[in-house]
């Protein structure tokens, strides 16, 4: 025959709460290891962008603008030409 006395029953859900907490924690250490990796991937994610990719945009940019205004000009000199041409 076993005797149960209050101290065990205290001690028992005691133990129980001390489980559930356990469990809990190790569910928001599971979920922060989640986070962390997120943002770890995100942040490499940002450096590409910033030191990459948008780098090589704003050359493609300033590439592409020069271009256009040389080809702006040729067509300008390329036009006074024809009329010159027209005039004389």
């Amino acid at each position: 025959m076993y005797i149960v006395t209050p101290v065990i029953d205290d001690t028992a859900k005691a133990f129980e709460d001390l489980v559930e907490a356990i469990i809990q924690s190790a569910e928001i250490e599971t979920t922060m290891k989640r986070l962390l990796d997120e943002i770890e991937s995100t942040k490499r994610r940002v450096n590409a962008l910033e030191f990459k990719v948008i780098p090589e945009l704003s050359e493609a940019s300033d590439f592409i603008k020069m271009r256009l205004d040389e080809m702006e000009r040729e067509e300008l000199f390329r036009l006074k030409k024809i009329k010159a041409r027209t005039t004389a």
